[in-house]
């Protein structure tokens, strides 16, 4: 990502207090729209500083997944709340919180690239040297990812971050109702998905941006979903599960196609040309069978 620069809002003084314990939002109909953001942020945002921690002397992928996890839905509620929050500061904090994501998924690419070499080699393809390669690469991912993570002060900028927005809300919105402000922006969420997946649905086989459009979008309504069931009216759980169940398809595909860019961008001097190339073949012939199956899926969401 081109997104490095930290957010460049002041640093507040006390510092925002948020529960490590990771407790669940206590949410209600009545509940204000400033309240509700606390409730909602600061779990994830303990996860994230949690995961941080940890992975500053760990290299668990699970753990660098889970933390690009948080920041993605930490994306997700800013976006949720910028009418309040304001377009500039909602900018600018999401573009920090899609660079920490980006750092904390290197190693978690890497390892899914390793996966999928392991399978080409079991399926007959000679790229043993790409594979060892592959783990090489990957190691350095969790240096360079641990380097990134303990240099941005994951736990200062997440509890400015925070302060700084239930300020703006208190400020803006007072003790405005969440019900009816929840369930505009669940609706907008779910316009964009819709469009985005009849623009995918149009060919035979969608284009892989327009797929890629389709997994954000998805992946937005979902955690909005999550984030405001207790306040909206109508169980959401079966749509919550139909959504899960697209994205596992779309992250199918997604997988294959980020491994193969990842591979075709990577140097592998002591790489045999002709070994790379022979892994870029499987990968491609996997990648066209999961844009079938995954445009398939996506139709079948879009009727």
């Amino acid at each position: 990502m081109d997104l490095d620069g930290d957010w460049p809002l002041p640093r507040p003084n006390p510092r925002f207090k948020f529960d490590r314990r990771l407790p669940g939002p206590s949410l209600s109909k009545t509940s204000s729209i400033a309240s509700t953001f606390s409730a909602l942020a600061t779990p994830v945002v303990a996860e994230a500083v949690q995961r941080a921690q940890a992975l500053s002397t760990e290299s668990d992928a699970e753990g660098f997944h889970q933390l690009r996890v948080a920041f993605r839905k930490l994306r997700a509620l800013y976006w949720a709340y910028s009418p309040y929050l304001g377009e500039e500061a909602t900018a600018h904090a999401t573009a920090e919180f899609r660079r920490l994501a980006a750092v904390a998924g290197g190693t978690r690419d890497w390892d899914i690239a390793g996966s999928l070499l392991e399978d080409a080699r079991e399926s007959g393809a000679s790229i043993e040297p790409l594979v060892a390669a592959a783990r090489a690469k990957r190691s350095q991912a969790v240096v360079d990812s641990q380097t990134i993570i303990k240099s941005a002060d994951v736990e200062t900028f997440l509890s400015d971050a925070l302060l700084c927005a239930q300020t703006t809300l208190q400020s803006r919105c007072g003790d405005l109702p969440i019900r009816a402000f929840a369930k505009q922006r669940v609706r907008l969420a779910q316009r964009t998905l819709q469009k985005r997946s009849r623009r995918a649905a149009r060919g035979k086989t969608a284009y892989e941006d327009d797929l890629h459009d389709v997994r954000k979008a998805g992946k937005k309504l979902r955690y909005l979903l999550e984030f405001f069931q207790p306040v909206i009216k109508g169980g959401h759980d079966r749509t919550i599960k139909e959504l899960t169940s697209v994205q596992n398809k779309l992250g199918q595909f997604n997988d294959i196609a980020a491994s193969d860019a990842l591979i075709r961008n990577a140097s592998f001097s002591e790489v045999p040309v002709e070994v790379v190339e022979e892994s870029l073949q499987w990968l491609q012939e996997q990648k066209c069978r999961r844009m079938r199956a995954a445009s398939r899926r996506v139709r079948a969401m879009a009727r």
